[in-house]
């Protein structure tokens, strides 16, 4: 059972609520992969995909180049001489091959859609084969998101005042080059409880005070 969020102690905290709806399209994607039966209509599992993979898509994008990155990065400079510190940060480097990893088990899956599968339908071969792949993507996001959770997530919140960290977050909620900027918010949404979708609309306000919609 999932454990309920209750507070966002710092903005940065929002990524627990990303990482929620992250897991609940994977669980959902692997469930009806799991369920496809010789001959049915693939139209409920690619669609789950692509909302699935979509947002991983979003999430990696929009983590690269941002005050997140520059963070984690300037703080691994500045630990550079520590004996200890080295260490973590060869624990953290594992972060950005794990982030292409997880980036190529959607390519992979993306291809047995296209190639071995075709448009419409399934066999009990390519069933296999596409829920092999399926598994094997979630047990990469999950692998990223345990180092986030780990490893940058807390240095974010020792390193970034809270002005940046509202900042990122803004980056990563809400998608401002597309006609609906709302997109990410409802879909992490759809995973959240009554309480935890209040904990977002009230960081939503706040962001939205710090960095207007145009």
């Amino acid at each position: 059972m999932t454990v309920e969020i209750t507070t966002l102690e710092q903005p940065i905290d929002a990524m627990y609520l990303i990482h929620k709806a992250l897991r609940g399209e994977a669980d959902r994607t692997v469930e009806l992969a799991r369920c496809l039966e010789d001959g049915c209509s693939l139209q409920p599992f690619k669609l789950a995909f692509t909302a699935w993979a979509t947002a991983i898509m979003y999430h990696a994008e929009k983590e690269v180049g941002t005050e997140m990155s520059k963070s984690v990065e300037e703080s691994r400079h500045a630990a550079s001489h520590d004996p200890i510190e080295r260490v973590k940060w060869a624990v953290l480097e594992k972060e950005d091959a794990e982030y292409a990893r997880l980036l190529d088990r959607v390519m992979e899956v993306m291809s047995i859609l296209e190639d071995d599968i075709g448009a419409t339908s399934i066999i009990s071969r390519t069933k296999q084969h596409l829920y092999g792949q399926v598994i094997t993507l979630r047990a990469a996001q999950e692998d990223h998101l345990e180092i986030e959770e780990a490893m940058v997530i807390p240095l974010i919140r020792e390193n970034l005042s809270t002005d940046s960290q509202v900042n990122v977050v803004g980056g990563l909620l809400i998608d401002r080059e597309a006609d609906d900027k709302r997109w990410v918010l409802d879909w992490i949404s759809q995973d959240l409880t009554p309480n935890e979708n209040n904990l977002l609309l009230e960081l939503e306000s706040r962001i939205n005070q710090a960095q207007p919609v145009a």
